[in-house]
């Protein structure tokens, strides 16, 4: 006998059931290369190790720094002036905003790398009078606050996590997508400005007042907070009300560039 003759319906069936697969392939295949394509503006590919691109992304962002510094120093310092109550400060200082920068969106190590070459360029300003390299000391001290304190405390955070240990805030991640958000930026910054306010204060108080007043005024007598303490605190309370003026600044600014432009989306290391 010959070959049955299959039904028609068994060949309509036989044909959905093959056309739907297609789609079905067809369907996820677009789907895969969908999320690959979305993947690809985050750079996902770059986090993990990644010492060259955040060495050579710190020297290049320090650069700016110095840049920045150097131009503000000449042309716009002169003509803004600075605060009465500290001397030496001006009323804005950008040089910080592209070291703040570098942490946010490359990590500790960039933010290290741009804080070195952009605070000691200092040394070299002209309106310093030979006294650049004393100038440079509150500004690195100041600065690298910023951003060691927040990486200080995601680093323990996420200690405390590897560990299954009580956190705090659950939302802080070692991530530079945490900066992300308003609230972990305000309460991270928050430490950075409270820190950075501390220790300018002590460090101005200890060390570097009574090494102006030395080099300045060259006194047979090494002035200190215990000889002044009128003079000592006038001058550190100063400098310490526009740290934490200098700090939210530098915070806000370094804040609308590296997210609302979705800039760490496309660089960010860690």
């Amino acid at each position: 006998m010959g070959k049955p003759i299959p039904n028609n319906l068994d060949y309509v069936s036989v044909t959905e059931n093959e056309t739907s697969l297609v789609n079905e392939n067809k369907t996820e295949q677009t789907t895969n290369d969908n999320n690959e394509m979305s993947e690809i503006p985050e750079l996902r590919e770059y986090k993990g190790r990644t010492y060259t691109i955040e060495i050579a992304a710190g020297a290049i962002l320090g650069g700016l720094s110095v840049l920045i510094g150097f131009l503000w120093d000449a042309y716009v310092e002169g003509i803004l002036g600075g605060p009465q109550f500290a001397p030496g400060m001006t009323w804005l200082d950008l040089l910080a905003i592209p070291i703040l920068v570098a942490f946010f969106v490359f990590g500790i190590r960039s933010g290290l790398i741009a804080c070195v070459i952009g605070c000691g360029a200092i040394a070299g300003y002209l309106s310093e009078g030979g006294f650049g390299w004393l100038a440079m000391l509150p500004k690195f001290v100041a600065t690298i606050t910023m951003f060691l304190v927040p990486w200080t405390i995601l680093k323990i955070n996420n200690n405390r996590k590897a560990k299954n240990k009580f956190r705090i805030l659950k939302t802080l991640d070692y991530s530079s997508e945490t900066f992300n958000s308003v609230g972990n930026y305000a309460f991270l910054m928050g430490n950075a400005i409270l820190f950075r306010m501390i220790f300018t204060f002590i460090f101005n108080l200890f060390v570097v007042i009574p090494l102006y007043f030395y080099l300045v005024y060259g006194g047979e007598t090494f002035e200190t907070v215990f000889t002044e303490p009128i003079l000592f605190l006038t001058f550190v309370g100063g400098y310490t009300a526009w740290n934490i003026v200098q700090g939210v600044s530098d915070s806000i600014i370094s804040y609308l560039i590296a997210y609302p432009t979705h800039l760490y989306k496309v660089f960010s290391t860690w």
